[in-house]
């Protein structure tokens, strides 16, 4: 598994998805590699040569989450990665912007398959609205 660091400008990105203002993907690639996802087609835009599933790009961001932007908005954790992903353990960047999210009047939807996700429980609870898919 190959592993790399990206510095990102910010975290938040405009949604094109119905039921999302804004999306936070947190990693790059997903270790899970499932058959049926539909992230795949991400590939195309990573400029890594090693297979879906076999890499991950953890991303940096200096600049903290706006409050502004997200105040009484959707955001959706994570359209083309899975934010609980294994390495998750290791690097906590979705419980970092968890963190940040948690003060900030929006609506939370997370997309996982992961059970990593009840180590952040008690920052989950804290938000006023969070559903997981």
């Amino acid at each position: 598994m190959k592993e790399k660091f990206i510095n990102v400008n910010d975290y938040v990105v405009k949604s094109k998805l119905p039921a999302s203002d804004y999306v936070i993907n947190p990693y790059v690639g997903c270790p899970h590699a499932c058959k049926y996802c539909y992230a795949s087609f991400m590939k195309r835009f990573t400029g890594h040569n090693e297979e879906w599933g076999k890499f991950i790009d953890i991303k940096i961001c200096d600049k903290a989450i706006s409050k502004k932007i997200l105040n009484g908005k959707t955001v959706f954790l994570s359209s083309v990665t899975d934010c609980y992903n294994p390495f998750e353990k290791k690097y906590l960047v979705t419980q970092n912007i968890l963190k940040q999210l948690v003060d900030i009047d929006c609506k939370i939807i997370i997309c996982t398959k992961s059970d990593l996700i009840l180590r952040d429980i008690d920052i989950l609870k804290r938000f006023n609205c969070c559903c997981k898919y």
